[in-house]
């Protein structure tokens, strides 16, 4: 074999000149490493900005996304079943002082509980059994809290005739309950023309004011309990997102338009949580604001940016995140990437907002334990308008749970506000209240169903 020498030459002197050359390690390697840096860099900024985005986006679609499925979670665990009372495991939700109603088996069973009576071992607590409304027994298993306490319709829960009405909305016919005042069953005669519009809360149900509906029957008002647009049987919205109230407020201007097509002649608009803010929304931005009376609202979401930055900050959420997602909530492209088809105003969502712009007299209840909607936007509200606010704070209460803590003190407020706002011909004190005993036997054709 024949050796290139020239070649090899030429590689040994190249060698020698490297090898006689004072050694530098630092500077031979620094171009390596700036362009290995430069593209490390690059990677963890496009990796980092990659996760913000992703973590943005999911941060944003979770109030927006329908959850039908976590209304029937189970949160409670019982230990045994009584004739007169049950023992369930200690927690948030079986210690808070009040009532409490169970259901098991998606409503085939379903009670009401008294307030606590004691704890039977240091894990558990005590409740008397009130009242059951199926034939179903309780099991010894897990089951689910109702927060709306009662169970069925307004006619299977109170033996109030119920119609089921549609209202023609946007987006297309929205189911509703519609009871009317009825002097054979107590109710005051002569206030039939002023409609109450009841609204439920984010993820909720009709079912909700199922806690009000006899009080307003007692004082002889109309009521008209709505459902809005990704309720379950109510029709979707374009997007099948939530709008947080930006836009399912024409859904309760709809409900306005009914109840004025039926002879209503004054609006009364009841909100809890979500259904509060839409009232809000309602309130100043309505074609029939002449009509609207006043306005009741509960535990309401006032200022949605507080709310979501509150969650997120307990969720750890670092505060790019936050403010990416408060974007993508309200910039046109942003709502893309969301799959909203219009931003959302929550600019016009906002204590200040609502101070300047409103002009009905209010009550206003907030559960001061409320981890799902702070109380602070709510007492911020108050302390803008105190011409128009009453502000009810409610110790001991969580979200929308303030008629549970207390009942009495609750409908007592509620009947004494409306008596005097409305000037109904009613004397407060001739108003039993609760009208509907928490503890009243189940009436015949009572359901468990949460509606």
């Amino acid at each position: 074999m024949t050796r290139d020498l020239s070649r090899t030459r030429s590689t040994t002197a190249s060698l020698r000149r490297l090898l006689s050359q004072p050694h530098r390690p630092d500077q031979a390697r620094w171009p390596v490493v700036a362009v290995y840096g430069a593209v490390g860099a690059a990677s963890m900024f496009a990796l980092s900005g990659g996760l913000l985005t992703v973590g943005a986006r999911v941060m944003a679609r979770l109030p927006l996304v329908p959850r039908d499925s976590l209304r029937g979670r189970q949160d409670v665990t019982l230990r045994a079943v009584h004739p007169d009372r049950v023992h369930l495991d200690a927690t948030k939700v079986t210690r808070r002082d009040g009532v409490l109603a169970l259901r098991q088996g998606g409503g085939a069973a379903h009670v009401r509980l008294g307030p606590v009576q004691g704890h039977p071992t240091a894990t558990t607590v005590s409740r008397p059994l009130w009242a059951a409304d199926t034939e179903e027994p309780l099991e010894v298993e897990s089951a689910s809290s109702n927060g709306f306490f009662w169970a069925g319709t307004p006619e299977t829960a109170h033996g109030l005739p119920t119609e089921d009405v549609e209202i023609e909305s946007p987006v297309g016919r929205m189911p509703a309950w519609l009871v009317r005042p009825d002097p054979l069953r107590g109710a005051a005669a002569g206030n039939e023309d002023t409609w109450a519009i009841l609204i439920h809360g984010h993820g909720s149900a009709r079912g909700e004011a199922l806690r009000v509906i006899p009080l307003l029957h007692r004082l002889g008002l109309t009521s008209l309990t709505i459902t809005y647009r990704n309720d379950v049987g109510a029709p979707a919205s374009a997007d099948r997102m939530h709008h947080l109230g930006s836009a399912e407020w024409e859904d309760t201007e709809a409900a306005i338009d009914e109840a004025v097509a039926r002879g209503a002649r004054r609006i009364l608009l009841m909100g809890w949580s979500m259904g509060g803010g839409i009232a809000l929304r309602v309130s100043v931005r309505s074609a029939h604001r002449d009509r609207i009376a006043a306005l009741v609202l509960d535990s309401p979401a006032i200022d949605w940016q507080d709310i979501l930055i509150h969650h997120a900050t307990s969720l750890r959420a670092p505060a790019p995140m936050r403010q990416l997602a408060l974007w993508m909530m309200t910039s046109q492209f942003g709502a893309r990437m969301v799959r909203l088809h219009e931003p959302l105003a929550l600019h016009e969502m906002t204590p200040p907002y609502y101070a300047e712009h409103l002009t009905h007299r209010t009550l206003l209840f907030h559960a001061l334990d409320d981890e799902t909607v702070p109380p602070e936007p709510s007492r911020q509200l108050a302390a803008m308008r105190p011409d128009l606010i009453e502000f009810v704070p409610f110790e001991g209460a969580s979200h929308t749970r303030e008629w549970n803590r207390d009942p009495i003190r609750y409908e007592r407020l509620l009947a004494d506000y409306l008596v005097r706002v409305l000037d109904l011909e009613e004397s407060v004190g001739s108003i039993e209240v609760p009208v509907r005993d928490p503890a009243s036997r189940a009436l015949e054709g009572s359901i468990g169903l949460r509606l």
